[in-house]
């Protein structure tokens, strides 16, 4: 099997008062919406703005099927981020995206996402189905190592 090179994107972000708890910490709620900007980011980065995307050849929407998070070290009011957003595999109808989140030298927390790749089904009782992730997708964020 080939090498993959995975395009990655970085989200700068200062941490702000709004962004903490009253224990002066993150919160977690806050870090999950840090990671979806830097997906979509991430998404612009590769020349795929989620703006000129959605419903671009039937295309539906990517909906959030399961995220976890894992907390390495404190964020607090004035840090800066520096938030690493690639993803990582592609699976028929779903792919996982990740992150690294840096405070200066520590990695603050990770978080993988996992996502569906949706489309309209009028003719569905749910009015979307899951299809396989385009290859011209696959292709933008997965590149054979040279």
């Amino acid at each position: 099997m080939a090498e993959i090179e995975k395009f990655q994107s970085v989200f700068d972000y200062q941490v702000t008062f709004s962004d903490c708890d009253p224990a002066a910490l993150s919160y977690y709620a806050r870090i999950i919406e840090w990671c979806d900007w830097s997906t979509e980011k991430m998404w612009r980065d590769a020349g795929m703005a989620w703006h000129e995307f959605f419903n671009r050849d039937g295309m539906g929407s990517m909906p959030l099927l399961d995220v976890h998070i894992s907390f390495h070290f404190p964020m607090r009011h004035g840090d800066k981020l520096k938030i690493t957003t690639w993803i990582d595999e592609f699976s028929g109808r779903t792919f996982t995206t990740r992150h690294e989140i840096m405070n200066g030298e520590h990695l603050s927390a990770t978080s993988t996402e996992k996502r569906a790749w949706i489309v309209p089904a009028p003719e569905s009782e749910k009015g979307i189905r899951a299809v396989p992730v385009p290859d011209e997708v696959q292709t933008r964020f997965h590149q054979p190592k040279e």
